[in-house]
């Protein structure tokens, strides 16, 4: 179930200063349809933690050990626990990926505003 992490994919530019407007709707465009992929993955493998605990758990199972035994047992298992790995790597990606977002969008706003107060200040001389 190892997807490739999606935050390395999108590219950050050098100078975020200097974008436009359109550069950035672009951007925040760009990183929001990674963030949303991203983040599919990351409720995808949330959705599977009960399915590859019983997998570990059925690997235990022999008939005797004990319910608790099993459980403990399977909470240790290497393939269980590379599992859990690769959902917090998914959701680490996926923050990420949001906060860059929304970071594309505070920059939007923040270059709108400029932009309107320049012409505003313009329009006064």
């Amino acid at each position: 179930m190892h997807e490739p992490s999606m935050a390395e994919s999108v590219k950050k530019p050098k100078k975020v200063d200097h974008l436009n407007l359109e550069e950035i709707v672009h951007l925040a465009n760009k990183v929001g349809m990674e963030y949303v992929h991203s983040k599919a993955l990351a409720e995808k493998f949330s959705l599977f933690k009960a399915t590859e605990k019983s997998k570990a758990m059925q690997r235990y199972d022999d008939g005797i050990r004990s319910e608790a035994k099993i459980k403990r047992l399977a909470e240790t298992d290497k393939e269980y626990l590379d599992f859990l790995e690769q959902l917090a790597q998914a959701k680490a990606s996926s923050e990420k990926l949001r906060i860059r977002y929304e970071s594309y969008l505070n920059l939007f706003e923040a270059k709108r505003s400029l932009l309107s107060y320049q012409k505003a200040e313009m329009s006064l001389l």
